[in-house]
């Protein structure tokens, strides 16, 4: 027994490297690049830590004590391959000092103004309103101290993890899928580690109201019309944390329809019923949303014309390599590359979830579809034929694959992009991502061709411990 705690430990060594390396290579807290020895200290430190994760597996009897140590060893370092919790303590600043940040951009913000990333110095917030109130809280807590006040951001994560620890193996149990194999896969993975308590991206908020929301939809599924409604207020919750999480509400409805089938009389279980629910919650969500504009006070101000653009960074989705390329060239005016790149991205978002929809989703009266991967595939879509891919985007859909049951290729994709977003991460620390993205281009490869050859189950093991 003892010899299995080897491989948390070798994850907690990996992790000293990451964080000694980041920390050493460091010039106060501006914005300053990293030096190339960085990621010859940082890769081998996140070799360590995937390989870890892997040997200890979903049949390892205490991950929840691994998601604590691993946790705890972050807890105190500075944000990882991302500067974004720099703009979260400068937005906070902002409303702590009475100030909006949809009308204040994030570089006014006193000292801690200073420390916002290039992209987004000269931008007022993207973020919906309940973030902001978030960042206001946080930094109160830390009287807008410029380390803290970014380390802090780390809490609300945090406490989205504990959620994730109570609420996914429920959902397991509701799928009818291993608990054990679930939490290894969706919250012990090293993606949602490196970048939620690492990286400090509020994305972790998102997902843990979304896993409620499926939670909901499951649990009150057998009364109908609840679900719908439940089920699509803690979407609009969601969506006030991010605006991305209106795509789940998707997932969510076809959740709560198969969840109703048993009870449903068969008048109802009909598409006019199911476009009944869905409009039910649709409406559930955008009324919370609304709501939290209107309460705080803050309105609708992240579709300001001044708030910036995933568009204005380069990201991993090649629509953004054509955005630079314009705007490099000079091609059009930025404003007018970015207008027709995001309305482009958004009809691309669109085509693909009508496309999951028709092929995964219900269809009355008997069929209830493929609800999780119905669930999985709108999250994936968004992210990827959406405006800007980072690695952090697939934490919105890690948690969930293995509730999907997926097939042997889709469990050879998911770690092929665990793989991927682990190593993204230090290499887009001394590199453009396209540059990123070609170094890991042969290596991921290989990898997949022996995934092929060699059959191997990823989400599946022959003992229960958990």
């Amino acid at each position: 027994m003892r010899s299995q705690w080897v491989w948390p430990g070798l994850g907690v060594a990996g992790l000293f490297l990451v964080i000694a390396a980041s920390t050493l290579d460091r010039t106060g807290l501006l914005e300053i690049g990293a030096e190339p020895w960085r990621s010859l200290v940082t890769l081998p430190g996140h070799v360590l830590l995937l390989y870890a994760w892997w040997r200890i597996g979903p049949a390892f009897p205490r991950p929840r004590v691994v998601l604590a140590l691993w946790s705890l060893v972050l807890l105190f370092s500075p944000p990882l391959h991302s500067r974004d919790s720099y703009s979260y303590a400068a937005q906070g600043w902002l409303m702590a000092h009475g100030l909006s940040p949809y009308d204040v951009v994030s570089g006014d913000a006193g000292q801690p103004g200073l420390l916002v990333g290039i992209h987004w110095f000269d931008t007022t917030s993207v973020y919906p309103p309940l973030s902001l109130e978030i960042f206001g809280v946080i930094s109160r807590m830390f009287d807008g101290d410029l380390y803290w006040s970014a380390v802090g951001m780390r809490l609300p994560n945090l406490l989205a993890i504990v959620v994730l620890v109570w609420c996914l193996p429920k959902l397991a149990d509701l799928a009818g899928v291993r608990r054990d194999v679930v939490l290894w896969a969706g919250l012990l993975n090293p993606v949602v580690l490196v970048q939620w308590v690492g990286g400090i991206h509020n994305d972790a908020i998102m997902v843990a109201l979304l896993a409620v929301a499926f939670l909901a939809a499951h649990h009150l599924g057998a009364r109908g019309w609840p679900a719908m409604v439940a089920g699509g207020a803690l979407i609009g919750l969601a969506m006030s944390i991010k605006q991305s999480a209106a795509v789940a509400g998707v997932g969510m409805v076809a959740l709560a329809w198969a969840a109703s089938q048993p009870v449903l009389p068969a008048r109802s279980k009909s598409w006019w019923g199911l476009a009944a629910r869905a409009a039910a919650g649709g409406l559930s969500a955008i009324g919370v949303f609304a709501f939290v504009s209107v309460a705080t006070g803050l309105g609708l101000g992240w579709r300001n014309p001044t708030a910036g653009s995933p568009l204005q960074a380069t990201s991993n989705a090649p629509i953004s390599w054509v955005a630079s390329f314009g705007r490099f060239h000079e091609l059009l005016p930025d404003e007018t590359i970015i207008s027709i790149l995001t309305l482009f991205t958004s009809l691309l978002v669109v085509a693909g979830i009508i496309w999951l929809v028709w092929k995964l989703g219900p269809r009355p009266p008997s069929s209830v579809g493929e609800p999780w991967l119905l669930v999985c595939g709108v999250l994936m879509a968004f992210a990827v034929l959406g405006p800007a891919l980072q690695p952090w985007y697939l934490t919105w859909v890690l948690p969930f694959v293995a509730l999907a049951r997926p097939s042997r290729r889709i469990q050879h994709l998911f770690l092929l992009v665990t793989v991927v977003c682990v190593m993204l991460a230090p290499l887009q620390d001394v590199m453009a991502p396209y540059m990123a993205l070609g170094v890991m281009a042969l290596p991921t490869w290989l990898l997949w061709r022996r995934m092929q050859l060699d059959d191997v189950a990823v989400l599946e093991t022959r003992e229960t411990l958990v």
